[in-house]
């Protein structure tokens, strides 16, 4: 921005010696009257010398990043090939993907490593409504170069860089910013290969996210993962999305200590809603289970959730994946409202199942 400083007029009157002998007069004309002085020139804010080294971030990440090849049988005794990306999080080669990379009607998986040496692969788990999967090579590797997730808040405009292998191409490297934060299931196009009540919380980036992208990490400057790259918008360019690392982490925990991916229930539905005063947009319970966590709590129906766990929520998704985010131990802290009574805060044990 260009800053243009104009300097006050200041008027000088002239001035001699005055001779006590003889009469003088002095003009007040307040035209000719000093200003005052002009305020110090603003410093320009300094700018970046340079863009950010992203080569150094991609040699950092880029032996973490796998391929994940999928055979799927077709008609006729012919086989078709899927390809997909992963990311190693333990050292054995244990690799994160997506629940679409890796579909059950896949009769082989490979995991190809970043120095094409290439093994069988099994799946130790799928989520599809979180669209995250784990699998394993078979047998397990050593000294591999598993990632680390972030645990810093995301912020929008940050920089990422997305590495992956989309086509089939190999190590692909883009870059761009977290565009936004807190997109669902209708924010990505209401795609069909997404389920429509999956826990869903995507940060959105314009890193360019392609086919065969799915599966591989998103990281920060820091080469710290913020997101599993997952989908884009058809529509749009520049659009994708990514499962945020800390949902991907309480993913790998549960699968990793309890075998499976523990769903919380609440016992309760509810609805997008816009009747709650001084709000364009909030959650409304519809229904409440019967001596379920809910009503355990004290929820009813035509209650309004304004927050869960601290954070502000407007849609159902938030509840959802704020919930899941938790877990089966819980507790989970809500504060809702009631009509004609003030706001209170309530607290459920959740249990597993949905």
């Amino acid at each position: 921005m260009r800053t243009l400083f104009v300097a006050g007029l200041v008027a000088l009157a002239a001035c001699r010696p005055l001779d006590d002998a003889a009469p003088s007069s002095v003009s007040s004309d307040s035209s000719k009257s000093a200003s005052p002085p002009s305020p110090p020139p603003q410093q320009r804010p300094s700018r970046p010398t340079a863009l950010p080294d992203f080569a150094a971030v991609t040699e950092q990440i880029a032996p973490s990043v796998v391929s994940v090849i999928c055979t799927l049988p077709q008609a006729a005794g012919r086989a078709k090939r899927g390809i997909g990306s992963g990311t190693i999080v333990r050292a054995d080669g244990l690799v994160v993907t997506n629940a679409h990379v890796v579909p059950l009607t896949a009769s082989e998986i490979d995991v190809q490593y970043a120095n094409q040496e290439r093994v069988r692969a099994q799946v130790i788990h799928r989520e599809p409504l979180l669209d995250l999967a784990v699998i394993a090579p078979d047998p397990p590797r050593v000294d591999q170069a598993p990632v680390v997730f972030r645990e810093r808040p995301v912020r929008p405009g940050e920089w990422v860089v997305a590495v992956g292998h989309p086509f089939g191409l190999g190590d692909t490297v883009t870059v761009g910013v977290v565009s936004g934060l807190g997109r669902d299931w209708v924010d990505v196009g209401k795609p069909e290969d997404l389920p429509q009540d999956g826990f869903f919380s995507f940060v959105q980036t314009d890193a360019s996210i392609n086919t065969g992208s799915s599966g591989g990490p998103i990281v920060d400057l820091r080469g710290e993962v913020l997101g599993i790259a997952t989908a884009v918008r058809g529509e749009g360019t520049g659009i994708g999305f990514a499962v945020p690392a800390p949902m991907v982490r309480r993913y790998l925990e549960e699968v990793l200590t309890h075998g499976r991916f523990r769903r919380v229930r609440l016992g309760i539905r509810a609805a997008d809603d816009d009747e709650f005063p001084g709000r364009m947009a909030t959650v409304k319970i519809t229904r409440v289970e019967a001596a379920g966590p809910g009503a355990k709590a004290g929820l009813q129906v035509d209650d309004f959730i304004l927050s869960v766990a601290g954070q502000p929520v407007h849609r159902v998704s938030e509840v959802a994946y704020l919930t899941q985010l938790i877990g089966v131990d819980g507790p989970i802290e809500m504060q809702v409202q009631r009509a004609g009574e003030p706001l209170r805060s309530v607290t459920l044990a959740p249990v597993e199942g949905l």
